[in-house]
């Protein structure tokens, strides 16, 4: 099966695995393939970063769903993205163009890299990500990472984060991910 060798691939690279779970008719899925797929920035990020699947959501058996998925599939096209040893690391639902797929695929390796202890490398892929002030919602929840790797990277030091959560705060003020990063004293 194709699943099973792509994470033994994963193992040997030391890649993520994204699984691209599509459907017959599936409109958003179509346009993964004529647009996105199609573009050369997305395309040398997957050869680069990931061991990439696609897989018919036709195919999914009770024990696939066990194996690999973590959540409901409720919708396609859906992105799973692995660590090499199978754990879920991230995952996002419907059609996503270019720049913002390349934004969640960097997403998903900075969420590998933390899981691996590497939380500075995390942290500077999240501070480079290019692009995120066109998906606010992206740029907000990169700000809030990027802290919380700064935090990891810096032995655990609340004053490291502070800089990512306040200015997360200050430029998105009510925001889902300002309101989770609104947890840190008053600075003295």
């Amino acid at each position: 099966d194709e699943v099973p060798a792509a994470f033994e691939l994963a193992r040997s690279v030391q890649k993520p695995v994204l699984i691209d779970f599509w459907a017959t008719g599936c409109k958003g899925c179509e346009r993964m393939d004529a647009v996105t797929y199609q573009d050369p920035a997305v395309h040398a990020c997957l050869n680069e970063h990931y061991v990439v699947v696609k897989y018919h959501t036709s195919n999914i058996t009770k024990g696939f769903s066990n194996a690999f998925l973590t959540s409901a599939l409720l919708w396609s096209p859906a992105f799973f993205i692995y660590a090499p040893d199978g754990a879920v690391v991230r995952n996002v639902t419907g059609y996503l163009p270019p720049r913002q797929f390349i934004m969640e695929l960097s997403l998903g390796k900075a969420m590998l890299l933390m899981r691996r202890g590497k939380a500075a490398e995390a942290g500077g892929l999240l501070a480079g990500l290019e692009g995120t002030a066109a998906y606010p919602a992206l740029e907000q929840e990169a700000l809030y990472w990027a802290g919380v790797a700064a935090f990891f990277a810096n032995r655990k030091q609340m004053e490291a984060l502070r800089p990512y959560w306040n200015e997360l705060i200050a430029r998105y003020p009510g925001s889902l991910w300002a309101e989770r990063a609104d947890i840190l004293p008053v600075a003295v």
